[in-house]
């Protein structure tokens, strides 16, 4: 397995409140996890950074894991208990109030992989010549295309794109999305400060180049979202199985 991870700050903001973490346990299961602080709330990097610092902490001593569906559950318990642990700390420091992030990410076990997400940061998984969306966004604006009341061309610059219905750290529970996902030949985790800007066909066609490296691909994906405008962080982990 090859990956590669990078993280800016764009050229807009004055925070990068985007974090992420590659991680490995004794039985070589591995983790990958994007994490997005909300933009406009208080402390949204101390948010992602404290969501990333608890699985830093906690997954090195994970596992092993005997069938899939137990990696799925330790996914779900302990994102729930890294929700719990931002929302009390916002609760007890004044400048942390309202503070929450986004997670994204791919857990590989032994037993298969799963995709992560409470959000709207994303997976990718890449196939042959294929690029599929691996996670839903958790925004007001993709449950409004959900029930049919708007359109996908609406949806794309909708004043309300940004509002999520689901996010670490805001209320004192969660549900993340947690699944068996395909074995694939790339994964990329990312927020939205790259696939907002970067349209899908061209984040297809970085990572399906032929001749470059995935930490190549990778410092490809960042630039393009640069050369877009830079409005947001951009966080990039590339995997290539």
């Amino acid at each position: 397995m090859e990956y590669s991870c990078l993280t800016d700050i764009g050229l807009i903001r004055e925070k990068n409140q985007d974090s992420y973490i590659a991680v490995s346990n004794a039985y070589g299961d591995f983790l990958v996890l994007v994490a997005d602080g909300i933009g406009g709330a208080n402390a949204g990097e101390v948010a992602s950074g404290e969501l990333i610092k608890y699985f830093d902490v906690n997954f090195r001593d994970s596992g092993p894991f005997s069938k899939l569906e137990d990696a799925i559950n330790y996914m779900i318990y302990h994102i729930k208990k890294a929700n719990k642990h931002v929302h009390e700390l916002s609760k007890k420091h004044p400048d942390y109030a309202g503070m929450g992030t986004t997670i994204s990410g791919v857990f590989f076990t032994k037993c298969g992989i799963i995709s992560i997400n409470c959000g709207d940061s994303r997976v990718y998984g890449f196939i042959d010549d294929l690029m599929i969306q691996l996670t839903v966004d958790h925004t007001l604006v993709n449950q409004m295309l959900e029930k049919g009341q708007i359109t996908p061309e609406e949806a794309v610059n909708h004043p309300k794109k940004h509002y999520l219905v689901k996010a670490i750290g805001i209320y004192e529970n969660c549900n993340p999305d947690v699944h068996k996902v395909k074995d694939m030949d790339y994964y990329l985790v990312c927020s939205d400060g790259l696939h907002g800007y970067v349209s899908e066909e061209e984040i297809r066609h970085i990572v399906l180049a032929e001749d470059k490296s995935v930490a190549e691909k990778a410092e490809d994906l960042k630039d393009l979202a640069l050369l877009k405008g830079g409005y947001d962080n951009i966080t990039v982990v590339l995997v290539r199985r």
